[in-house]
């Protein structure tokens, strides 16, 4: 029901368009025109913000455009919908982590597909894999041997230097400079080769983890390939 000021504005309006209700459809034009200016029309809008808080009002905010909102009647009922066409800043960096992901899955099912056709491609059998596991690991013991070759003479080097070393200080005589390099080269020798062979070492233990990988990878995929004959 319209208010009593509401109804004086309308009934004020009335009369001065009436001249023109001689004309049907002139007359039509005003009464839209009368019902337009009544608050007790007029839309409210709904919206949801970015944090997700529910918001009312007369007026959409600029800021809410492309997100979506309802218009509702008096009585709060939906009359229009306007769907979102934008995402906020929030839904746009998690649809690029999804994204991201399933790329990701993408590019590691990718790549086991391609290691799975190239275990297959170069071996029949598991006897195979142990023959391979056991050439490599020959090849490395073959470094680390000498390896170990070189760190034992910089430790005999070490020694003799230190042994000539000890003789000057014991004669209370000046030590010499070539004696003095002879021992800082032998002992970052030491430390150089010490380091390598820790890290042959560790390389040989990642082959037999990479070998024993690949025979179990290797078993399954010739259960598979047994089970789709």
């Amino acid at each position: 029901m319209l208010k009593t000021k509401e109804l004086i504005l309308a009934h004020g309006l009335l009369r001065r368009v009436e001249p023109f209700f001689v004309n049907p459809m002139r007359a039509f034009v005003c009464l839209l025109l009368i019902f337009a200016a009544s608050p007790a029309l007029a839309t409210t809008y709904r919206w949801v913000d970015a944090k997700g808080k529910v918001h009312y009002g007369d007026v959409m905010p600029n800021q809410q455009s492309g997100l979506g909102h309802q218009e509702l009647d008096k009585q709060g009922r939906v009359i229009r919908e306007t769907q979102r066409t934008l995402l906020t800043p929030e839904e746009r960096q998690r649809r690029a982590e999804e994204t991201a992901a399933q790329e990701e899955h993408l590019r590691r099912v990718a790549d086991q597909q391609r290691r799975d056709r190239a275990l297959l491609a170069t071996y029949t059998d598991e006897s195979e894999i142990d023959l391979a596991r056991d050439r490599a690991l020959e090849l490395e013991k073959l470094t680390l041997s000498g390896l170990q070759s070189r760190l034992n003479s910089s430790a005999a080097k070490l020694s003799y230097a230190n042994g000539q070393l000890a003789r000057f200080r014991a004669a209370r005589v000046a030590e010499p400079a070539n004696v003095l390099q002879m021992r800082d080269e032998a002992q970052a020798e030491l430390a150089h080769g010490g380091e390598a062979i820790r890290q042959r070492e560790k390389i040989m233990n990642e082959l037999k983890q990479r070998f024993e990988a690949e025979k179990t990878r290797f078993q399954e995929l010739m259960e598979l390939k047994a089970m789709t004959r």
